[in-house]
C-alpha cells in the first residue's frame, strides 16, 4: 500500500478506500478452460482466495476468505454448464480447493503446481538435515559443518566454487568441495538424499503441470 500511495502521491488511507470501492465485472457466462487457484495474505494474519486464467494471467476473483463456504458460493453463481468446460485446475496442497474443485467442476483435472511441491520437498529435506545433524554433539565438525554449510550439499559439484577460503569450522583454508570432503559417511548419505531431492526440484521447475489428482 505504501509503495502505491508514494508512487501516485497520495495516502495509504486514500489508496485504501479507493480499493474497497473496486469490484470485478464478473461475467457469468464464461470461465477460462485452464484455472489456477492460490491464496495471498491481505490482512494481517488472514488469507485470501485468488483465481486465474492459467494461460492469460487475467484475474477472475479475489475473495476475502479462502473458506470452502466463500469459495463455493462464488462458483455456484456460475451454472453447472460454464463450470464443466474447465479442463484443469492448478492448486497447492491446501486439502479444502481439492473439495471444492472435485465437486463443483467434474471435468477438471486437479493439479498440483510446481512451487509448492518445491516448497515440499525443500521442507523435507530441511527436515532430514535437522535429524542428522542433531545426532552429533554441537561441538563437532559433523554439526558446525550442517549449521554453517549446509547449502553445499544441495549444489552439483559441477557449480561448486574451487576458491580457497577461510573456514572457522575447519580452522583451515578449504574450497566448497573440500569441505564437503571432510564430511562424514553419515554425511555423504544426506548428500545423496539431497542431491535426490535437488534432482526432482530441477525437473519440476521445468514443467509446466505437474501431478494429476484424478
Amino acid at each position: 500500500m505504501t509503495a502505491i500511495s508514494e508512487s501516485l502521491s497520495v495516502s495509504t488511507s486514500t489508496v485504501i478506500r479507493q480499493l474497497h470501492k473496486f469490484k470485478f465485472k464478473t461475467d457469468l457466462n464464461h470461465l477460462p478452460e485452464h484455472m489456477s487457484w492460490d491464496e495471498y495474505s491481505f490482512k494481517k494474519g488472514k488469507m485470501s482466495f485468488i483465481a486465474q486464467d492459467y494461460d492469460t494471467r487475467k484475474i477472475l476473483a479475489i475473495l476475502d476468505g479462502r473458506t470452502q463456504a466463500t469459495i463455493r458460493n462464488h462458483f455456484l453463481r456460475y451454472s453447472r454448464q460454464v463450470r464443466s468446460r474447465v479442463k484443469v485446475i492448478t492448486m497447492d496442497m491446501f486439502s479444502p480447493y481439492y473439495d471444492i474443485a472435485r465437486k463443483f467442476f467434474p471435468n477438471a483435472k486437479i493439479v498440483l503446481d510446481r512451487f509448492h511441491i518445491i516448497q515440499h520437498l525443500s521442507r523435507a529435506m530441511n527436515r532430514v538435515r535437522i535429524q542428522i545433524m542433531n545426532q552429533f554433539d554441537r561441538r563437532s565438525h559433523e554439526y558446525k559443518a550442517l549449521k554453517r554449510y549446509w547449502k553445499l550439499i544441495q549444489q552439483d559439484n559441477y557449480t561448486l566454487s574451487s576458491k580457497r577460503f577461510y573456514r572457522p569450522t575447519f580452522q583451515s583454508h578449504l574450497t566448497n568441495k573440500e569441505i564437503l570432503k571432510n564430511f562424514s559417511l553419515t554425511l555423504k548419505i544426506l548428500e545423496i538424499t539431497m542431491n535426490s531431492i535437488s534432482f526432482y526440484s530441477f525437473i519440476f521447475k521445468r514443467s509446466t503441470l505437474i501431478i494429476s489428482l484424478n
